[in-house]
């Protein structure tokens, strides 16, 4: 039997249905993404399992006994305990159960009590309540919290933080069904790997909502997408559903355009005999088309541009951050940092939690002064500043009014064209921005910054909220930009696709690398590997009776030194055709020619696969000439 089970489910609010006469099964161990644009209706399908909200028409038929854990985006913990006592007092059944042991324990075991303590032992054992407290530490800690931070008060963590200890809450209920609603929102990347193998590694039922690609990649088996109220189910990850998605879509439009052709085709009849000869047949092929169901064709990926304001080319020299530092406190975050960023780089800012990303991003941006060293701007800079807090809308504005009045010559059509990008449609656009979600201020947020003049755009956490379309559009727009942009952001799929060159603050201090994200990862993880390799003991120096050490020989050496030269030359020339490949991609004639369009993406993948060749070969090679 089924854990769940809908049954042509409806949601209809009177203005058309959010979700028409769906079915929905969920079977044990199900692990499934839910996707979909923002507004689609994933969280009221959530809602609808978790019973809090009653389908118009159609039956709900849930397991008896079920536990269902549901993680909402606004899901946060508040009051003034530490953090580790407000995780631990939201399972209240662990406490009382070793307040009463502790009382009986304290009163003396006799026969009178001993059958009530070996019930209530067992009812402990049963919730695994002696590791409970090992338990939450090791949750809260792979969920970003640094032991030192355990103690920390909810009421001075951020928004972000809070809602991170309350998926350590849901995860620590060990309730049947796991129901996560933008779950990765406010993780950083180590937070995100971590909470993908628990749930990679967990036989835990899941539906997941997210927006992170990768993440979904890693931990759905399944993906049900939601598009105009209807469930469609997909047997595979993320990248499966992409691939399977752009297919249908491919399929949809040969139809589309077949329809189109023949409604054409029966028009021009029509016009031609509505007063001839042929009146009846006309009126009857009328009748007909009146009656004919159209198709909608799919979105194309050259439908989706922005065009950018042409901004005033600033000077080769950006910006130049001079032995930066920044402290609260006895509390370094960083010092003593220098960089200097040309023209037309792009920048990606990573690191855990409270390391001071969103400082220094500030502080470049001119909001936060630094305790030391100085930010030096380059001549004919103009910045524009995304913040998470959306100190630059107007909230008493609504979207239309606050793009209008950002740029009085756009015209109406232009407007809704640029906000429908975000998925921000028809009335919704005229309602005050108070009135929106904190996702659909971000998008009107994101679309000022990328209508404005500026040749230097510094992002803080832009992705958060963003659905995978405006994702995808923000990618775009920022691929085309000519200006320089310094981004901060957890989204393994928008650093790569995004920056090249990364900042990276790590425990020793900020390190930056010359290469993407990927090619961080890698670093990182060579780095890694190399610091858990056990060091030989120290040992006396060799007698005459011991054979000494081989050395590489000279010409070994300018072999290897040769195909290090080689294999450098060849990355370089890899990465230059990839670059030419991903730009063709996004140029309008080849993004609507399907397919020219697959056969550069083929090429594409090819070349990152050669490249990744190539740079393992080259590491290798370079360990061996550094020994």
């Amino acid at each position: 039997m089924s854990l769940i089970n809908l049954d042509k489910a409806t949601i209809d609010y009177g203005s058309g249905p959010v979700l028409e006469e769906i079915t929905f099964n969920l079977e044990h161990g199900d692990k499934i993404g839910l996707v979909g644009p923002n507004g689609e209706g994933k969280t009221t399908l959530l809602s609808i399992i978790t019973g809090a909200l009653k389908p118009h028409s159609g039956d709900v038929h849930k397991q008896r006994g079920l536990k269902i854990g549901f993680l909402t985006q606004e899901h946060r913990l508040v009051g003034n305990l530490s953090l580790f006592e407000a995780v631990f007092r939201s399972h209240p059944e662990i406490g009382a159960l070793e307040e009463r042991l502790a009382e009986i324990s304290h009163d003396g075991l006799d026969d009178s009590n001993m059958d009530e303590y070996q019930s209530l032992e067992n009812r402990l054992i049963q919730l695994d309540g002696y590791n409970f407290k090992s338990r939450i530490e090791a949750i809260l800690n792979g969920l970003g919290f640094a032991s030192n931070r355990l103690q920390t008060p909810i009421e001075k963590l951020s928004g972000g933080e809070r809602n991170r200890a309350a998926i350590a809450c849901l995860l620590l209920e060990n309730p049947d069904i796991l129901l996560l609603d933008e779950p990765t929102n406010h993780i950083d990347y180590d937070g995100l790997q971590w909470l993908a193998e628990y749930l990679e590694n967990s036989q835990k039922t899941f539906v997941v909502v997210s927006h992170d690609r990768y993440f979904l990649d890693r931990v759905a088996k399944e993906i049900i997408e939601i598009r105009s109220g209807e469930l469609t189910k997909f047997a595979g990850n993320y990248s499966f559903y992409e691939k399977e998605r752009g297919r249908l879509d491919k399929d949809l439009l040969i139809k589309y355009e077949a329809q189109r052709a023949e409604i054409l085709r029966v028009q021009d009849f029509i016009r031609k005999n509505m007063a001839g000869q042929k009146t009846k047949q006309a009126q009857s092929r009328r009748t007909m088309l009146s009656k004919l169901e159209r198709i909608t064709p799919p979105l194309k990926a050259g439908d989706i541009r922005i065009r950018f304001a042409k901004a005033i080319r600033g000077g080769d020299d950006v910006l130049h951050l001079d032995k930066l530092g920044m402290a609260f406190g006895e509390r370094h975050l960083y010092e003593n940092f220098n960089l200097f960023v040309r023209r037309g780089e792009r920048i990606g800012i990573v690191g855990p939690n409270g390391c001071g990303k969103t400082t220094l991003i500030s502080t470049i941006a001119g909001k936060t002064t630094p305790t030391s060293g100085k930010v030096r701007l380059g001549a004919g800079i103009k910045m524009s500043y995304y913040s998470q807090d959306f100190k630059e809308i107007d909230e008493s504005n609504s979207a239309y009014e606050e793009i209008h009045s950002f740029d009085t010559m756009m015209t109406e059509e232009t407007i809704r064209s640029s906000l429908a990008l975000f998925s921000l449609y028809n009335d919704n656009i005229f309602r005050p921005l108070r009135t929106f979600s904190g996702g659909e201020i971000a998008r009107v947020a994101i679309l000022k910054m990328l209508l404005g003049e500026s040749n230097l755009l510094l992002l803080d956490e832009p992705t958060n909220h963003l659905d995978i379309k405006s994702r995808i559009t923000l990618e775009k727009a920022l691929t085309k930009f000519e200006g320089t942009v310094i981004v901060v952001s957890h989204d393994r799929y928008f650093l790569q696709t995004i920056a090249q060159k990364i900042i990276a603050f790590e425990p020793h201090g900020i390190k930056t690398f010359d290469g993407g994200f990927e090619y961080y990862l890698e670093r990182r993880e060579i780095k890694r590997k190399n610091s858990t390799h056990t060091k030989l003991p120290a040992i006396c120096p060799s007698s005459a009776h011991e054979k000494p050490a081989t050395k590489t020989s000279a010409k070994s050496l300018f072999k290897m030194q040769k195909e290090h030269d080689e294999v450098e030359s060849e990355i370089s020339r890899i990465e230059n055709e990839m670059t030419r490949v991903s730009e063709l991609l996004s140029e309008d004639h080849v993004t609507s020619e399907w397919t020219r369009m697959s056969a550069l993406l083929n090429e594409y993948e090819n070349l990152s696969m050669r490249l990744e060749k190539l740079l393992h070969r080259w590491e290798q090679l370079e360990e061996s000439l550094q020994i």
